[in-house]
């Protein structure tokens, strides 16, 4: 699991890459960390190279949702690819973050 965050058009993108499953979860919790201290811009969730979310991954995912949704800003999940969509489709997630195709 890899896992980049930069600046882009007011909104911080978390770029993730690879497996986000129990093995990977605790570290990717600790680099997400900086999307849950700001309170000054959206979040957009990139999952262009995202293979595989398990349980403890999307527990991560909602954290940053709430504490977007906490502090007035936007959630985005953006490039979701066929297998992590039915994921997030049965999980509700679809229902939480607004998607960018």
């Amino acid at each position: 699991m890899e896992i980049t965050i930069n600046e882009k058009d007011g909104r911080l993108v978390a770029s993730l890459i690879g497996d986000l499953d129990n093995s990977a979860s605790s570290m990717a919790e600790k680099e997400l960390a900086p999307l849950l201290e700001r309170d000054d811009c959206d979040i957009e969730l990139d999952c262009r190279e995202l293979d595989y979310i398990s349980s403890s991954g999307l527990r991560i995912l909602l954290n940053i949702y709430k504490s977007t949704r906490r502090n007035g800003r936007r959630a985005f999940i953006s490039h979701l690819n066929e297998e992590v969509a039915d994921v997030f489709r049965i999980g509700g997630f679809l229902q939480l973050f607004e998607v960018i195709e």
